[in-house]
């Protein structure tokens, strides 16, 4: 067992004080229920905070999860007087380095208790591990992925978090940006009340697609699921290929996390375009399932859970666009328009408010349509980076 000891004088006191951290690297199945089961107790009294389900969770960590087929990963647990305090996951993605030609790490799962010495040990025994590892850089938090929940909430604690997007303290930016971390990226969510008119320009334009003889959209066929996850990934790698960040998702990893979204797709929010028969964009909304995850606190389907998840579909009020993208030799075309108008046909007939996230501060294609629309962007997530120095 990995173990690191840490003492400092803590600035709360005038007088020295002497605290005991050890990090512990996750080992067995009781270390694993630890990682797992730690943010019951950093949020219990966050009235904001949505329980994930632990089985999702579980799933996410297990090393037969097919994101690991292209990384190297580690896990550590924190613990300051003998009791657990802390958590964090280093990622190495040889996929992510090979795609953008880089030597580095990532962190993600990082949670902490108010406690700068825990943050601090945790996050130095991640560099250490990515140091070991070749990397120059680390980055964070990504838990694992982009193409998984990423980013520290910095703007928008007043909301609960959407479906497949984080949340944390607001006292985790200063831990981390304690420990020497920057700013690298900010990722940018906004909201919408669904009663809005669709702007007049946005509208001619899609109006105008739809009526061109080589341009066609359709919504999700469930019946031929395994084809329409396929399309799905060819659009997503080929759409989002030069983001910031982005990391390719592999065939196995695409249709496992295409099997946990089956359950809660609603088909009316998934819409894909074609130009001449050619797959060009498409646009996944999924409901808003946090709001029922809210009322399952201990975030196990049993035994009140499933019944809660099952029964609970028709009182969910907010959707979440999670993606949208379109094939670069067709954005010009204006199918993004398109593609806005009918998702928000489609969905206004059920949902009163609507999610975009998360989209990169520095996306302009994206950004200022939504602020055209009178989206407002109430929630940021911010990515941190730090070089790598040897000690």
């Amino acid at each position: 067992m990995e173990t690191q000891t840490t003492t400092c004088c803590s600035a709360k006191h005038a007088h020295t004080t002497t605290s005991d951290v050890q990090i512990h690297a996750v080992e067995g199945k009781k270390a694993i229920q630890a990682f797992v089961d730690l943010p019951w107790t950093i949020y219990k009294n966050d009235p904001k905070w949505v329980p994930p389900l632990k089985m999702a969770v579980k799933d996410l960590l297990a090393p037969k999860h097919p994101v690991y087929e292209t990384c190297d990963t580690k896990m550590f647990l924190a613990y300051k007087n003998d009791k657990l305090a802390g958590r964090i996951m280093g990622v190495v993605n040889h996929h992510h380095n090979q795609f953008h030609n880089e030597k580095a790490a990532q962190f993600g799962f990082f949670e902490s208790i108010n406690d700068t010495e825990v943050a601090n040990a945790l996050l130095q025994k991640v560099e250490d591990w990515s140091l070991a590892q070749g990397m120059e850089l680390i980055r964070g938090p990504f838990s694992p992925s982009t193409n998984y929940e990423c980013g520290l909430l910095v703007e928008g604690f007043h909301d609960e978090p959407q479906i497949m997007m984080t949340y944390n303290p607001p006292f985790f930016k200063t831990l981390i940006e304690g420990a020497s971390y920057q700013k690298s990226m900010d990722l940018l969510a906004y909201q919408f009340d669904m009663s809005f008119v669709m702007p007049e320009k946005i509208s001619r334009i899609s109006k105008r697609v739809e009526e061109s003889a080589n341009i066609t959209y359709r919504t999700i066929n469930m019946k031929k699921w395994t084809e329409e996850v396929a399309l799905m990934r060819e659009l997503y790698n080929a759409a989002w290929e030069k983001n910031w960040g982005f990391v390719p998702m592999t065939e196995d990893e695409f249709a496992h996390t295409a099997k946990d979204l089956k359950t809660v797709l609603d088909p009316n929010l998934v819409l894909f375009v074609y130009v001449k028969n050619e797959p060009a964009g498409f646009i996944v909304g999924l409901p808003d399932y946090n709001q029922i995850f809210k009322t399952i606190p201990t975030g196990k389907l049993f035994p009140t859970g499933l019944f809660k998840l099952l029964t609970g579909k028709k009182k969910i009020t907010r959707f979440r666009v999670l993606t949208m993208g379109v094939k670069e030799k067709f954005r010009n075309l204006g199918l993004a328009s398109l593609m806005y108008v009918k998702a928000y046909e489609n969905a206004r007939k059920t949902y009163s408010e609507c999610e975009m996230s998360w989209i990169l501060e520095t996306n302009f294609n994206m950004n200022r349509p939504l602020e055209l629309m009178g989206a407002k962007p109430y929630k940021r997530y911010r990515i941190f980076e730090k070089v790598l120095r040897v000690h």
